[in-house]
């Protein structure tokens, strides 16, 4: 009986240590995490007051002569003449359509008003007076009247240079015998006595760029130069179709590689005395828009309203929600 006693006493003991034990691994292992929990990094930047504006990156630019003509057909028919040249000069005749129906109208109507006149003619020669004469002129009149009406529409076959310079055709390659329509586009004729860096936009022109705006141009990874804008020009149909023509002056001595695109970038919406921060540290969920801020060692969620994203989209600008000062965590190494 004492030795079962015992046996169960030494088992006892056993348990406990076997039990304490595994209570000091535990505590251990505990431990461990409130200390790697500790140990995180922040990555914080200054919210600071700066400036800050959105930009729009134009790339279809172009060293080009931006003072043009815009020709268009004037009315329905067949090409029979068409100019082919180069360059042009004012007054200087570049197609000519072909009607056939027009062609008939006009010499029945001539062989109508000519007979008319002689009718009239005559009767005035023969002394005849009176309401006879009067019905004769009325009728010489009005036939005379159509008979102009179509010889001004005989004359909207031929079109002719509106200034000189640089013409190009219709990309659609127009031809001798082609069938066009009125109001087809046909041609531009360029001014060819100035020639600058021109940024077209479709549609509607950019809100806030006028008349001497500057503007940042570069090409591929060169350094940028600043550019004025010397001129808008609202362009009606084209090579491109209707928008905006923005001309742009560039610093004397400035080159371009005649391979890749030319940006321009518009700055608009311009402000400055804001705050702007690091886009990296904006944060959303749930269409709330916050940031961590660091207080005291503790990070802290505030809500932002946002306003401005600069160009690459690496700035925003704080509308409320910080003053300037605070220290912002850009991202964590938990993050």
């Amino acid at each position: 009986m004492l030795k079962r006693s015992a046996a169960a006493v030494m088992a006892a003991v056993m348990m406990l240590s076997l039990s304490s034990c595994g209570k000091k691994d535990d505590s251990s292992k505990a431990q461990d995490i409130i200390i790697d929990a500790t140990e995180i990094k922040y990555d914080t930047q200054e919210v600071k007051v700066g400036s800050i504006g959105s930009v729009y990156d134009i790339q279809n630019t172009e060293f080009d002569y931006p003072y043009k003509e815009y020709v268009y057909i004037k009315q329905n028919g067949i090409i029979g003449k068409l100019y082919t040249g180069e360059t042009v000069e004012e007054g200087q005749l570049i197609c000519e359509l072909i009607s056939d129906d027009l062609t008939d109208e006009l010499e029945t109507q001539k062989v109508v008003t000519d007979s008319a006149k002689e009718t009239y003619d005559n009767m005035v020669a023969s002394g005849i007076t009176g309401a006879e004469l009067e019905k004769a002129k009325v009728i010489y009149e009005l036939e005379q009247n159509n008979y102009n009406k179509l010889l001004d529409k005989a004359s909207l076959s031929k079109i002719y240079a509106p200034c000189s310079g640089r013409i190009t055709m219709n990309g659609d390659e127009l031809h001798a015998g082609m069938q066009v329509q009125a109001g087809q586009y046909l041609c531009e004729i360029a001014d060819t006595s100035s020639k600058y860096l021109c940024a077209f936009v479709n549609n509607a022109p950019i809100e806030n760029v006028n008349f001497g705006s500057k503007v940042e141009v570069a090409q591929m990874n060169g350094e940028p130069v600043e550019g004025k804008v010397v001129d808008i020009i609202t362009v009606e149909g084209g090579v491109y179709g209707s928008g905006v023509n923005y001309v742009i002056d560039l610093p004397e001595g400035t080159e371009f590689n005649d391979f890749g695109a030319i940006h321009v970038y518009f700055s608009v919406n311009y402000k400055e005395n804001t705050i702007v921060i690091d886009q990296r540290a904006l944060k959303s969920s749930g269409g709330r828009q916050y940031v961590n801020v660091l207080v005291d060692g503790t990070k802290v969620e505030m809500d932002v309203e946002t306003g401005i994203v600069d160009k690459n989209g690496r700035k925003v600008e704080i509308i409320s929600g910080l003053e300037g000062g605070e220290q912002l965590i850009v991202n964590t190494s938990n993050d």
